[in-house]
């Protein structure tokens, strides 16, 4: 059952995101005047169908929900009559095809901005900026940070959540700037110093946490889930037991406690636990495991936030209307920009190519946050819109970013490029997709495993 969720999930996100993405190209082929035959939303076996119009356009649904396509009237692909050959897309001028090729990228780009305006708007929760744990010879205690600070803004940008600290970092050191945070402390704002770029790996999935910059969630000591099966639930600690020491040596936050058992894979450390109003000692054994080089301990056990702790610490952020536009057309040129200095580093190999997601890991992202609430939905439609938009613009062929490609050179040499070299261009495009397809599906078989 829940695999069928996850699917229909799947299914649903991307046929809003595909839709919009062909209304693009089929709204710019009408208003340049070019024919539509079919507009159909994935791909195979037709499961429903309308035509429509007066030129009797076919409207569809196909069983392959991974895709679209707008078939326009095309001389290379069959007959024209003679008094439509005006209204077919190879006679258009140069102009007019790139709008119509372009305007698929560009929808996706204002379909985001729309779904970033609904959750400005309509308001979105989000955890208070207010810092619960500073490690220990860390980079945020050398920097300044003290436990209770309230972030206040990230290079001047003020930011109201958790979240809205880590993406404003992520973007400012993905561009290569230094960080600089503004607190409030005692009700005054205090400029700490600065992080340099290159301490922040933008691989690390918690970039505050690898700065040693933590919010509440951290500063609990009892475990709220126990894994079956795992040492944890072997050795017999329970929900609710609250880690006062390991091996002796006192612990303060979640982080200490993970830390140390990181750090003894397959060696017995022992436990001082408080376990109603009793003190008692167990021995465990942390299991290894193995990620690439790396190997550390694993207990199998999560920390216990209290609720009425989440609640202190929740804020709910609403914006007026003119707001709400101006925040979503920053945030989608934000995301747009960080997506696009992600593939650059990617090129270069300064990041990581296991970050990359396929349809299994994409369906996972959209049931969970469709779970979490439709903000937090309508945010993963925003960000995965703006992934295909900016995928579709690559120069590569069979992508809209291909034929734009094939548009600049005809615009350049004053004529098209042959059909043959066409031909063998999309067969590289193919193979290319096909290849980045499977390694994705690949990173996310990994993940499961």
């Amino acid at each position: 059952m829940d695999l069928i969720y996850t699917i229909s999930i799947f299914i649903l996100t991307i046929s809003i995101i595909v839709t919009f993405h062909e209304y693009g190209h089929y709204i710019a082929a009408r208003l340049c005047g070019v024919k539509v035959k079919e507009f159909s939303i994935g791909f195979g076996k037709k499961l429903y169908g309308k035509k429509l119009g007066k030129d009797f356009t076919e409207y569809k649904i196909c069983a392959l929900p991974l895709g679209g396509y707008v078939k326009m009237l095309d001389e290379r692909e069959g007959d024209v009559e003679h008094h439509e050959k005006n209204r077919a897309f190879n006679n258009q001028s140069l102009c007019k095809r790139s709008i119509i090729v372009f305007s698929g990228p560009l929808f996706n780009f204002i379909l985001a901005a729309f779904f970033y305006f609904l959750i400005f708007i309509s308001g979105y929760d989000g955890f208070k900026t207010n810092v619960g744990v500073v490690e220990n010879n860390s980079v945020a205690e050398s920097i300044g940070f003290y436990v209770d600070d309230t972030i206040y803004s990230v290079n001047d940008v003020k930011v109201r959540t958790w979240s809205d600290v880590t993406l404003q970092t992520v973007k400012f050191a993905s561009e290569k700037e230094d960080i600089i945070f503004e607190v409030l402390r005692e009700n005054r704002i205090i400029k700490l110093n600065h992080i340099s770029h290159k301490v922040i790996s933008l691989e690390q999935k918690n970039i505050l946490g690898s700065l040693g910059l933590l919010n509440f969630t951290s500063k609990s000591q009892k475990i709220g889930y126990v894994e079956d099966g795992s040492p944890a639930f072997n050795s017999g600690l329970l929900r609710g037991d609250k880690i006062i020491s390991i091996d002796g040596l006192k612990v303060n936050n979640w982080n200490d406690i993970v830390s140390i058992i990181k750090k003894n894979p397959d060696v017995n450390i022992n436990l001082n636990i408080l376990r109603k109003n009793n003190y008692i000692n167990i021995e465990v054994l942390p299991e290894s495991v193995r990620s690439g080089d790396l190997e550390y301990g694993r207990l199998g056990i999560s920390p216990l936030v209290e609720e009425k702790e989440i609640q202190e610490n929740k804020i709910k952020v609403k914006y007026k209307f003119f707001d709400s536009i101006k925040l979503s057309l920053i945030k989608t040129y934000d995301f747009t920009l960080l997506t696009f200095n992600f593939i650059f580093k990617l090129i270069k190999g300064e990041v990581s190519a296991n970050s990359i997601s396929g349809p299994v890991g994409i369906a996972g992202y959209a049931a969970d946050s469709f779970n979490s609430g439709y903000t937090s939905f309508l945010g993963l439609l925003a960000m995965l819109s703006i992934s295909i938009g900016i995928l579709n613009l690559l120069p590569i062929p069979m992508l809209d970013g291909g034929h734009l490609m094939y548009y600049l050179i005809e615009f350049i040499i004053g004529k098209p490029i042959s059909d043959k070299i066409q031909l063998v261009f999309q067969q590289i495009g193919m193979t290319l997709l096909i290849l980045l397809s499977f390694f994705a599906l690949y990173n996310d078989l990994l993940r499961i495993m």
